[in-house]
């Protein structure tokens, strides 16, 4: 095999080192993304016959099927993998009646180690379920092919061989081995079928093509002209849709096209000036789509060539980089090709090079990095910096983001678009040179690589070439001194991150079980004790620069982000834990489950226990100070199925009630992962006691009736097990019919005020927690709330939870009626408050008062608080904020949530934004992180409170019908900013809720 071929971005070598577990040594479960598209090099991709689906197999262990015109993927395939490169989907094929997905790959434990790793797996395309493995291959499969009739598979790879399969009722998963063809090879690129089905054509990377009768299975002895392939690498091959022709592409760039029936040459084009990536025929044999495979820069994409013309027809340019797949419609109107820095696949249109479609996910490559000069944030970009060159470790990519990173005094925030562009000079990038050393890279290796090579040299002088190859990450993507020159770490294409003594270019030791893709920026602080590493597997790793720790990883997209601690501890945005989670094997011969880390929120779900593992530099030592013995827990996590079910829109919705639709839920009765209780959110509304019925039959199915308003209704179905896993299943519905009129909702407000802590007269820095206006928000509040939003509703229930010392002698509300907000009065009196709304109920609770973090819990502190003693709290004092979260969760209806609690710095309530958001309850909370709530005795009220009840009094009206909920949000944040002169900030969660009415002035 040539340098040339091995080079191809280190993605056809396999080695030992790379993977020397054995597979029952191996761990049962590995962490990844689900960003909704692949995030590695996509290897192969098929129509289904269609046209209405792509299948695309990829090194990031995943096979995903694309509704292409809606843009999406709909469904994943895994099978078992493994560290290192087992897993990896080389070749993927879709049967001709469209049911089955044939792969081919690395799936085995290590080269060398224990074959064989080359077995097919055969999924089912509705279901994902593995129904047959195809034995045989003792090393890497790279493609698989169906005849045309689907009765038979054939599949090549790296041991030479074509093997194949037919059908056989009688045999185990109904497929028989049937024959082996020698390639005389030891690497087979690509296997078709052509003729119609009665040939075979083979390309190999270091003796040729083959050709042989189906029928016979002789093989068909080539004219001379295909002599000369044998000295070059076949690296792409295509057959044209009617099975004529076939056409073959190498590493020098020779393209030529052949007859299926007895191989003679047909066309040579002109030598192309790259290596090719892959072919494909389009309009039938018209045209072949030729792609860059290597060396492209941004000179070199994809051609189209329309056969017998002496010059390409067009060039599509889009994609930022090699293209390694591509595949043509069943009809020959449309092409997908795949590549690029963010591995997408776009759909074209090869007559006119028209985009149709782009297939992707939502994260990037993090191509550049920074950190603050004491550490206290990170900044990161995403652009490629160097489009015209094939690699440029020692360019400094540009900064287009930061994050502020936790400490002791401030919580995790959201990330902020670096502006204005010059702020990138306030942060340290990777050191090339220090102390009289330097480092560059150079070409070099076996492949001949741009960067294969890491030159050290003091004063000019290279001492020390540090040459990369597949044992220590193939190449040098990211590299910086630290330490004042004494050492350097340097990145490579497979996530290897490596330390070297400088002065003697030795070994020093490894970062392991942060990347798995290429490292593309890397930055350290010795006085943070901090390394930063970016990955085209668009993560980024925080690591301890001493002990080589992996601390926490990053990842970010356009809305979204999470952040999460080797052991699976993790905090995020609102839909940031649907984006991550783990792949768990169920043995070689199965598909594997994909947990995401949202299902097992209840128990991974820490921000506190994050931003400690950053502060303290160890998520290790982290877990020891607040989770003592919890290091092993997301393994028993993971060892119990969460619940599994479907919903759609049942088919039959005759007898439903009008104002209704029926949702069936399928596949809930699996014993394993069994459904203990479904929640039912229809437009953010909890309409929780929905009717459902069973349906019996063979399947089991569900039906839940569940309200809708007329037009589009988001509906959200939420299972919860026994063991507190979730899931959760969503469907749009069209409601074509209005319910029968009905008395509006009702509306129950609850508020509760506490500025009175006669237990704590020196806590509060050493003063007393006695605050002025909690009492009169709260009573202001429900007084506004009575007058303009109560009208809106066919009635008010109130609970009213206040310091009756406080109250003023005139208010609306009867004295004897309020209750003291000590702890057990909240915790009871609200719970059963809130059972008391329907469906079509809104509830409306208002709290104002002292809140405080201890340890990983958030805590209401009520009039009866006290500390145990010196800064120990009696926990049995507060009210714990989960027992009224979960209180507001449970009641029906629409559900609001009004927050006047952060009166004291470092008391921010790190998990309300996502609980709430999770919930679909809308919040109005007074501060964000890393601020107070402030009051103000000129105003009678606490700032945020007094903005409020002046926007629902008509200061926020932007409209005759009167205060809406997006109107009056966007008044408090832009009044209480003016207010405050921008020291408080509030915080509001209303996504996915419709513009509501809120009061009639």
């Amino acid at each position: 095999m040539s340098a040339a071929l091995r080079c191809l971005v280190a993605i056809l070598v396999f080695v030992a080192a790379a993977s020397t577990a054995r597979a029952e040594e191996a761990a049962s479960f590995f962490l990844d993304l689900d960003t909704g598209g692949h995030r590695a090099f996509v290897k192969d991709m098929a129509f289904t016959p269609d046209g209405q689906y792509l299948v695309s197999g990829s090194d990031d262990k995943t096979i995903r099927i694309w509704d292409w015109r809606a843009g999406r993927s709909i469904r994943t395939l895994r099978g078992q993998v493994g560290p290192g490169n087992e897993g990896k989907v080389f070749a993927v094929a879709v049967s001709p009646d469209g049911r089955t997905i044939a792969a081919g790959g690395y799936f085995g434990p290590g080269l060398g180690e224990k074959p064989p790793y080359g077995d097919v797996r055969l999924f089912d395309f509705n279901t994902g379920r593995i129904v047959a493995v195809l034995k045989g291959h003792e090393f890497a499969v790279y493609s698989v092919a169906f005849s045309p009739d689907g009765r038979t598979v054939a599949a090549g790879g790296q041991d030479g061989y074509v093997y194949l399969w037919r059908q056989d009722a009688a045999a185990e998963g109904g497929w028989a081995p049937a024959e082996r063809l020698d390639a005389d090879s030891q690497h087979l690129s690509h296997v078709a079928f052509a003729a119609g089905g009665t040939r075979i054509v083979a390309a190999t990377a270091d003796n040729g093509i083959r050709l042989w009768d189906f029928s016979t299975r002789e093989e068909i002895p080539l004219p001379e002209e295909a002599e000369a392939l044998r000295d070059r690498p076949v690296m792409a091959l295509a057959v044209s849709g009617d099975g004529a022709l076939y056409a073959t592409g190498g590493a020098d760039g020779v393209v030529q096209v052949w007859t299926a029936a007895d191989g003679a040459l047909v066309r040579s084009l002109p030598k192309q000036e790259f290596h090719v990536g892959s072919l494909t025929f389009a309009g039938g044999a018209r045209s072949l789509v030729v792609s860059c495979g290597y060396r492209c820069t941004d000179r070199f994409r994809t051609l189209v060539w329309t056969l017998g013309d002496d010059g390409p027809a067009l060039q599509y340019g889009a994609h930022d980089g090699i293209v390694l797949a591509s595949a043509g419609t069943p009809d020959g109107l449309l092409v997908a090709t795949t590549g690029g820095t963010a591995h997408e696949i776009h759909i074209w249109d090869p007559l006119t090079g028209e985009r149709r479609q782009i297939l992707s996910g939502r994260g990037r490559p993090v191509t550049a990095l920074g950190l603050s000069a004491r550490g206290q944030a990170i900044a990161w970009g995403t652009e490629n910096p160097c489009p015209a060159r094939n690699a440029c470790p020692e360019t400094m990519g540009r900064l287009t983001d930061t994050l502020a990173l936790p400490s002791p005094q401030l919580f995790f925030e959201h990330p902020q678009k670096l502006l204005p562009p010059g702020r990138e000079n306030q942060f340290r990038r990777a050191v090339l040179a220090a102390a009289g050393w330097s480092l560059a890279a150079a070409a070099g290796g076996p492949d001949g690589l741009d960067n294969a090579v890491l030159e050290i040299a003091k004063e000019g002088v290279v001492r020390h070439r540090i040459e990369n190859d597949a044992t220590n990450g193939y190449l040098h993507a990211a590299f910086t001194l630290v330490d004042q020159g004494r050492r350097t770490i340097t990145g490579g294409n497979d996530g290897t991150l490596l330390e070297y003594e400088t002065e003697t270019g030795k070994f020093a030791g490894s970062f392991s079980g942060g990347h798995s893709g290429e490292i593309q920026a890397i930055v350290a602080l010795e006085a943070a004790n901090l390394l930063v590493t970016g990955s085209a597997d668009q993560t980024i790793c925080l690591w301890n620069l001493k002990t080589r720790e992996l601390i926490a990883t990053f990842y970010f997209d356009q809305t979204d982000w999470v952040v999460w601690m080797p052991q699976g501890y993790y905090n995020s945005s609102h839909e940031g834990d649907g984006r991550f989670g783990w792949h768990v094997n169920q043995g070689q011969d199965r598909e594997s489950r994909f947990v995401r880390a949202g299902q097992l929120k209840t128990f991974l779900h820490s921000p506190e226990l994050v931003r400690r593992a950053i502060v303290l530099r160890s998520a290790t030592a982290a877990i020891a100070e607040m989770r003592p013995g919890a290091e092993r827990q997301l393994a028993g996590l993971l060892g119990r199925k969460p619940p599994e079910f479907d919903i759609r829109l049942a088919e039959d919705q005759s007898g439903v009630r009008e104002g209704f639709v029926a949702v069936e839920v399928t596949g809930a009765d699996d014993p394993e992962a069994a459904v203990a209780e479904f929640s039912v959110l229809a437009n953010s509304r909890h309409v929780g006691g929905a009717v459902t019925r069973a349906v019996t039959g063979s399947d089991r199915r569900t039906i839940i009736e569940v309200p809708v308003e007329e037009g589009q209704n988001a509906i959200s179905v939420t299972g919860v097990d026994a063991q507190g896993y979730v899931t959760e299943r969503s469907v749009t519905a069209l409601g074509r019919r209005k319910r029968e009129a009905a008395p509006r909702g009702k509306l129950y407000v609850a508020v509760i005020g506490v500025d009175r802590y006669p237990n704590l007269p020196d806590a509060c820095n050493g003063r007393s927690c006695d605050l002025k206006f909690p009492v009169a928000d709260a009573g202001a509040f429900l007084d506004v709330v009575t007058d303009r939003t109560a009208p809106l509703f066919s009635g008010v229930e109130t609970l009213v939870l206040l310091n009756r010392d406080s109250l003023p002698d005139a208010r609306r509300f009867e004295r004897d009626k309020v209750l003291e907000p000590d702890a057990d009065t909240i915790a009871d009196e609200l719970q059963d408050f809130l059972e008391k709304p329907g469906p079509d109920d809104t509830a409306i609770v208002f709290v104002a008062g002292h809140g405080i973090n201890i340890d990983e819990d958030y805590y209401f502190i009520p009039t009866d608080g006290r500390r145990q003693d010196g800064d120990r709290w009696r926990r049995s004092s507060l009210v714990e904020w989960s027992d009224i979260q979960k209180a507001i969760e449970r009641a029906k209806g629409m559900r609001f949530l009004v927050l006047d609690t952060c009166h004291a710095a470092n008391a921010f309530n790190p998990r309300l934004e996502k609980d709430a958001a999770d919930a679909r309850i809308v919040v109005f909370s007074s501060t964000a992180a890393n601020n107070t709530a402030l009051e103000m005795a000129e105003l009678g009220h606490g700032v945020f409170t007094y903005a409020l009840l002046e926007g629902l009094r008509g200061k926020a009206r932007t409209g005759t019908e009167g205060v809406t909920l997006f109107g009056l949000a966007d008044y408090v944040g832009r009044e209480v900013a003016s207010l405050t002169a921008s020291r408080q900030k509030p915080f509001y969660y209303v996504g996915g809720v419709e513009n509501l009415l809120m009061a009639r002035p």
